[in-house]
Parts: structure tokens; C-alpha cells; sequence
């Protein structure tokens, strides 16, 4: 498979889907199978949060690489690790609305907004105990484990997230301590998953794992500027959904970090005043006028550089190719 240089990240997630379809739509069943199993009051409320379609990055990086090895695997045992997988995220998705008082996911209201806080939390805990469910009869004793310890670390991830809350001098360090957590965990977790499936060595496990953490990482940061609109195309949430939620992010560090003092008194001064008309814009255009988006994305560009640096020394075959590609196209992502 030959991927041009201008490929965009859609293209290149819809071809690497179109490698591993079989798998993902077994996944698919699987969980639709979860929900329909659900008892009353459960089972149409979980149909309604899995009919809201996402971009399956997590599984569609677990397939690609379950598949990369020397033998296929069996298409069940893929898509029970696909299906842990997202319900694992769709878990967090929905407890992570409640959080940040999210009105719209997908273009479709939220679990807390439809059915109240009280029900969404409950449906976030049973997704997540279906998660785990559906992984408890792996034969690779690893690969229940590797979910367990992204559901803990996501949660310790948001719980630090919430504690540093309103704190505009929040570190680098302690960001990324945040994103390894909330985001980086569970595509890291994708990756080793899919790695055991595959056979591959333990040192082999251990790189795929990393590629999975920078790419997480990456993610994230890309997604720190699609909240400020940056790159950003055909967006299913609203913008400026961070700093209204009191959330330092990359840009707002990077920016404190270097800018001048009047200019970070200004800042900190117009980040008391988010929920004001004019003022997230305002903000932005700050950020913009200071080159700190184009630090963010040469950090995003630096993890996808690493990943990409530790795919070279891996087995060579098409999977592995998209993998890489995949990874290089992220950069450019717009939703």
C-alpha cells in the first residue's frame, strides 16, 4: 500500500479500517450483541450511545496490529479485544460529559443532558464493567490486565485533570502526566494488546506500546488546538470547551511559559473572564499573534517523529506501513 505524502488522516483511517473491516465489524456486533443482552432499562439506553458513531482510532490501531503478524489470528478473538476496547472509551466518553458538563457529543446530546446525571453515571459504569467482560476469557493473561491498568490509569488522569482545575501555572510535566493518562493510556493499551495478539516479541510489545503513548500523546495535543479551532474541520463539539472548563492546556502552558510578563499578567487576567462574550476569542487571537499554536503542533509533530522513528525497527509488511502512515497523517488532522 503506497501512500502519497499529502495523504490526510481521514484517508489514510479509512484505508487502514478497509485492511482490518472483518475484524472491526465483528467488534461491532459484539457490542451491539452487549447492549441487546442489557437488561430493561439498560439495553436501549446503551443502543442509543452505540449507534453515535466514532473515528474507532483504538481499535482500528489494536487491529491493524494484531494482524501484522506472521499468522492471522482468529476474527473473535480481535474483535473481543476491539470491543473491550471501545467500551472502554465509550465508558469514559460518557462519564467525561458528566465532568465537564459536555451538552453535545457527535452531534447528538449527551447521556447526563438526556436521562440526568444520576442515570448517565450508572451507564458509564456498566459499559465499563461490559469492557471488562469482554476480555475475562483471553488465553494471553496480559491482555485483560492491559485493560484494567488503562481503565486506572484514565481515571488517576482525570482525577489529576480535575485537581489542577483553574490552575493557569500548571507545569509541562504535570500536563503530561494528565494526557498519559486520559488519552495516551488507552491507545498505548490498544497497541499492546494488539501486540500480544500477533505473537510478538516481549521487546516487539514494548515498542508498539510506545509508539501507542506517543501517538496518544500527539492526539491529545492535537486535540488541545481543535479546541481553539486550529486546523479544525466539520468539528462535532463546540469550541473553547477547555478554558471555559477552567482547563490549562498545551497552547495556554507553552504561552505563560515564554511570553513576556505584561503579556502573561493580560493572559491570566483574561482567563478569569472566559465565560464573557468575546473573551475565548480574544484569547486565541493572543495565542495566534504569539506563534504559540505553531509550538503546539511542532511538540504533536516531535511524538509523532518518535513513533514513527521506533516503527522503522519493527517487521516490515502493510500493516505496519499503514500503521506508520497513520501516524504521520495525524498532524493534519481536522475533527
Amino acid at each position: 500500500m503506497n501512500f502519497s505524502g499529502h495523504s490526510s488522516f481521514q484517508e489514510v483511517l479509512q484505508t487502514a479500517r478497509t485492511q482490518v473491516q472483518e475484524y472491526l465489524n465483528r467488534a461491532d456486533e459484539t457490542i451491539v450483541a452487549v447492549a441487546r443482552s442489557a437488561p430493561d432499562g439498560v439495553s436501549e439506553r446503551m443502543m442509543k450511545l452505540i449507534q453515535r458513531k466514532g473515528k474507532k482510532v483504538r481499535s482500528t490501531v489494536l487491529a491493524l496490529i494484531a494482524t501484522a503478524g506472521k499468522e492471522l489470528p482468529e476474527v473473535d478473538r480481535v474483535a473481543q479485544a476491539c470491543a473491550g476496547i471501545e467500551l472502554l472509551h465509550l465508558a469514559s466518553l460518557v462519564h467525561d460529559d458528566i465532568i465537564d458538563e459536555t451538552t453535545l457529543r457527535r452531534g447528538e446530546r449527551t447521556a447526563h443532558v438526556e436521562w440526568g446525571n444520576k442515570v448517565a453515571v450508572l451507564m458509564g459504569d456498566y459499559i465499563l464493567s461490559q469492557a471488562m467482560r469482554a476480555v475475562i476469557h483471553e488465553k494471553e493473561r496480559e491482555i485483560p490486565l492491559e485493560l484494567s491498568s488503562a481503565a486506572n490509569r484514565l481515571i488517576v488522569g482525570e482525577i489529576c485533570e480535575l485537581d489542577s482545575t483553574g490552575d493557569v501555572n500548571i507545569s509541562l510535566e504535570r500536563y503530561n502526566r494528565i494526557i498519559e493518562g486520559k488519552t495516551a493510556a488507552l491507545i498505548e493499551a490498544s497497541a499492546r494488546i494488539g501486540a500480544f495478539i500477533a505473537g510478538f516479541s516481549k521487546d516487539d510489545v514494548e515498542k508498539f506500546g510506545k509508539i501507542g503513548s506517543h501517538f496518544g500523546i500527539a492526539f491529545q495535543i492535537i486535540d488541545d488546538l481543535l479546541d481553539y479551532g486550529v486546523g479544525a474541520s466539520n468539528l462535532d463539539k463546540a469550541k473553547f470547551t477547555d478554558i471555559s472548563n477552567g482547563l490549562t492546556t498545551l497552547p495556554l502552558i507553552l504561552y505563560l511559559q515564554h511570553e513576556p510578563e505584561n503579556n502573561k499578567q493580560a493572559m491570566q487576567e483574561l482567563l478569569t473572564r472566559t465565560a464573557e462574550a468575546g473573551v475565548p476569542e480574544e484569547i486565541c487571537r493572543r495565542l495566534q499573534k504569539s506563534s504559540t499554536f505553531d509550538k503546539t503542533k511542532e511538540m504533536a509533530m516531535q511524538h509523532i517523529m518518535d513513533a514513527s522513528e521506533i516503527s522503522d525497527s519493527l517487521p516490515k509488511n502493510e500493516h505496519i506501513e499503514t500503521l506508520k502512515a497513520f501516524l504521520l497523517s495525524m498532524a493534519e488532522r481536522g475533527n
